[in-house]
């Protein structure tokens, strides 16, 4: 509950929710945490509510949803996710961490008052910040060529 922000364990059928309105915009954010009627797994789900919908534009954004269930002695693990509409379970090194911090993070501007900055965020907690992780290999993927003689040969200091 810590990692999503919530300072107690939910009981069965509790909810733990955050909301902001942003009146020019006529947009509202709102997040919940939620416990299932048995206590056996939880939901998180951050929504934009738009008043006045541009024509074709749903007036709900669902922005994230995960669900958890329970893993070891007091501990929960993400199994499922969804951002913007698509999974992303495995898409990213260390998804389950980096989606509690992502809603954290959302969490933590609604209780300021502000509507998040959602591609920010993303961009921030979701996307592979590790050393290297947005970089691919470039090299040819061959072996060195060795040739036996430069083995037998270490005598005269020449290495490979």
């Amino acid at each position: 509950m810590e990692r999503l922000g919530v300072d107690h364990a939910l009981s069965p059928y509790e909810t733990f929710p955050w909301s902001a309105y942003d009146g020019v915009k006529g947009l509202t954010c709102s997040a919940e945490v939620r416990m299932s009627p048995e206590g056996d797994d939880v939901e998180a789900e951050i929504q934009m509510l738009l008043e006045d919908p541009e024509p074709g534009k749903k007036p709900i954004d669902q922005v994230l949803w995960l669900k958890a269930t329970p893993h070891m002695q007091n501990k929960w693990s993400v199994c499922q996710l969804r951002i913007q509409g698509e999974s992303w379970v495995g898409k990213t090194y260390n998804w389950e961490e980096k989606c509690c911090n992502f809603f954290r993070a959302c969490t933590t501007e609604l209780s300021m008052g502000n509507i998040p900055d959602i591609e920010a965020l993303l961009d921030r907690e979701m996307r592979d910040k590790e050393r290297f992780g947005d970089q691919r290999g470039s090299g040819s993927g061959k072996s060195p060529k060795i040739r036996p003689a430069q083995l037998l040969d270490m005598k005269k200091g020449q290495g490979f």
